[in-house]
């Protein structure tokens, strides 16, 4: 599972968008800020988003490399 996160381009940027989002989070809750801690939640979908694509791509060119 590791090999296969780091093995595509699309899940580097959605590592770095779930940690900016985590931080910003975990910011915003330890200075009880709420308007950061709540715009930092806008990042987790994109983060999900990037993950759900960038694993399909990499399921699509597994799949078409063990019938090849």
């Amino acid at each position: 599972m590791k090999r296969r996160i780091l093995g595509c381009r699309i899940c580097i940027p959605a590592l770095f968008t779930a940690g900016i989002a985590i931080a910003a989070i975990a910011l915003g809750v330890a200075t009880d800020d709420m308007v950061t801690a709540l715009g930092a939640l806008l990042l987790v979908p994109s983060a999900v988003l990037l993950f759900a694509i960038g694993l399909r791509r990499e399921n699509t060119a597994l799949s078409e490399r063990r019938t090849n």
